[in-house]
């Protein structure tokens, strides 16, 4: 039977008072694996104690040994910076400026006039976010049939289809 050796060095009673202090679950289930091994436990049986695999125990103890108690904690995910925020100013030169010069303006070309004017690149989700905020609102193009009749299709558009 292989043993854990476990680098850090925290003692059996400091990685308990740690355990019970700590508000992640997750790092919980961890410790307790690494405060059975540190007692002596063998690695099946504390896999099988808190119904985990060998593999992550040993993940478990590499973390434990490169990072200490920090290795332990769980990863929530999502974005490392946390969610841009983008100026308002924004947002409220590009609907004066649309107001100004009127026309349809479509979500990418109003991307493009922020990169042009401000040198920053914005989503076109973020983008029609905020516009949305402003009390603008989005209007998506008709569909056009690639095969059908122009002629028919104006006379559809006036009202004056001829009967057949």
């Amino acid at each position: 039977m292989k043993k854990h050796v476990l680098a850090s060095s925290h003692t059996l009673a400091e990685l308990i008072e740690i355990k019970d202090k700590s508000s992640d679950e997750g790092q919980k289930l961890k410790l307790r694996a690494i405060i059975n091994i540190k007692k002596g436990k063998g690695v099946m049986q504390v896999a099988e104690d808190l119904l985990v695999s060998r593999q992550s125990l040993s993940a478990w103890q590499r973390a434990y040994n490169d990072k200490g108690i920090d290795g332990l904690l769980t990863n929530k995910g999502g974005r490392p910076e946390g969610n841009p925020t983008w100026d308002g100013k924004i947002f409220t030169a590009l609907t004066k400026h649309v107001q100004k010069t009127g026309g349809y303006w479509s979500v990418p070309l109003m991307q493009k006039w922020i990169e042009d004017k401000y040198e920053k690149t914005i989503p076109l989700q973020t983008i029609w976010y905020h516009l949305c905020l402003l009390e603008f609102s989005y209007k998506s193009a008709r569909p056009h049939p690639y095969k059908g009749d122009p002629k028919r299709q104006q006379a559809f558009k006036k009202g004056a289809l001829p009967n057949t």
